[in-house]
């Protein structure tokens, strides 16, 4: 692992007694309660080799045989929880029709590339978490996405719940709105970050399968906290530079950190790209944005590594415009986001920021598979081949 870079942004002595004072009333994100829990690492690479193997299988096994494979790795009451339009599926045989068959037939080639596999234990369940990107030839259209025949990338980031070996719960991001991108399609305002492929870990190391430190475990995933109860000390006001340090967020980040937000956010480098591009628009957008008795799902460390998300944990009203192109709807929004973290041993590096954008901005008036779809039936149903040749 890299070493920490040697400037820092050292908290002040009002900041150190502030995080010691940080009560359970003004704890936004319900930070205060976390308790780290160990894992066996024998246990813990088991579990992550378990489930790699088990999204190869889903992925690349015939679809002849995927519904015998869903079987073998899926509980019987599985839940999963996909990004809009799926939404929440209960069973395997739901997860088949309404998931894996009609992305398997969108891109019959597809292979899976993971660029980080963590795990560890949460509220007394093992889990694993994976972020990466699948990839194939786009041959049939896909959540009414039209096909372009040609190669795409599709980010997907998951956590999994394990109970005998199988797969219990799982939470799946897929960037449908990256693929309408790729496919041609933007039916929203542009977004503010740079919209590019999410890059793997810089130190190539994201696949954690060896045996990992619990004391690092531990201090990483704290670190991701401390930060989480520091963007708690906003107050709610226009975001100006005094506000924005009231949030003490140079303290957590490396100067040069990486943030990879979905297809609508773009990606950002450093603080000031990530307050100009992300954190500015939405606390103008969600003033009020803070966690909920609900709680996240997954909260793990493994080594400098680190995992949190929530599926409506993230809470907010919408009384700013601008974010998305979208004004002001006084709508009450909740929010599915997940993060995955590489840390130093002092600061966060890097973040991958998988967000549920189409949910958000449904609950926000605006359906953007329906605008794709009347934007797709406005210029006919040839496909990018068709049209090209002629």
């Amino acid at each position: 692992m890299n070493s920490p870079c040697c400037s820092r942004f050292m908290p002040s002595a009002d900041a150190a007694e502030r995080r010691l004072s940080v009560s359970r009333t003004d704890d936004k994100y319900f930070t205060t309660s976390f308790q780290y829990s160990p894992i066996d690492q024998a246990r813990n690479i088991a579990n992550k080799r378990r489930v790699v193997a088990i999204q190869q299988a889903l992925t690349e096994q015939s679809i002849e045989s995927l519904l015998e494979v869903a079987r073998e790795v899926y509980a019987a009451d599985v839940a999963l929880n996909v990004t809009h339009p799926i939404n929440e599926l209960s069973g395997a045989a739901a997860g088949l029709s309404a998931l894996w068959l009609p992305l398997r037939k969108a891109l019959p080639d597809m292979e899976r590339r993971d660029f980080f596999v963590a795990g560890g234990r949460y509220r007394d369940g093992d889990m694993v978490a994976c972020m990466g990107e699948y990839v194939g030839t786009f041959v049939n259209d896909w959540l009414d996405i039209p096909a372009t025949r040609g190669v795409v990338q599709l980010r997907y980031c998951e956590a999994h719940k394990l109970r005998n070996d199988k797969i219990a719960t799982s939470y799946i991001f897929l960037d449908a709105l990256d693929l309408m991108r790729q496919a041609g399609y933007w039916p929203i305002a542009p977004s503010l970050g740079k919209e590019m492929a999410w890059l793997p870990p810089r130190t190539l190391d994201g696949l954690v399968l060896s045996p990992q430190d619990e004391d690092r475990s531990r201090r990483t995933i704290e670190t991701i906290l401390r930060m989480h109860a520091a963007l708690g000390y906003y107050s709610g006001q226009p975001p100006t530079r005094s506000v924005l340090d009231e949030m003490e967020q140079a303290e957590h980040w490396h100067r040069n950190f990486m943030w990879y937000g979905p297809a609508g956010i773009g990606t950002t480098r450093g603080l000031k790209g990530f307050e100009d591009y992300h954190q500015i628009p939405f606390l103008v957008a969600f003033p009020d944005r803070a966690g909920s008795e609900q709680g996240h799902f997954i909260r793990i460390g493994d080594g400098y590594f680190a995992v949190t998300g929530g599926w409506g944990y993230l809470r907010a009203t919408h009384t700013g415009g601008g974010l998305f192109g979208v004004p002001a709807t006084g709508k009450r929004i909740k929010m599915r986001v997940m993060d995955f973290y590489r840390c130093d041993d002092e600061t966060i590096v890097e973040n991958w920021v998988p967000i549920d954008v189409p949910h958000i901005l449904l609950q926000m008036g605006v359906d953007v598979f329906g605008r794709m779809r009347h934007q797709f039936r406005q210029h006919g149903a040839a496909s990018a081949g068709e049209w090209l040749v002629g």
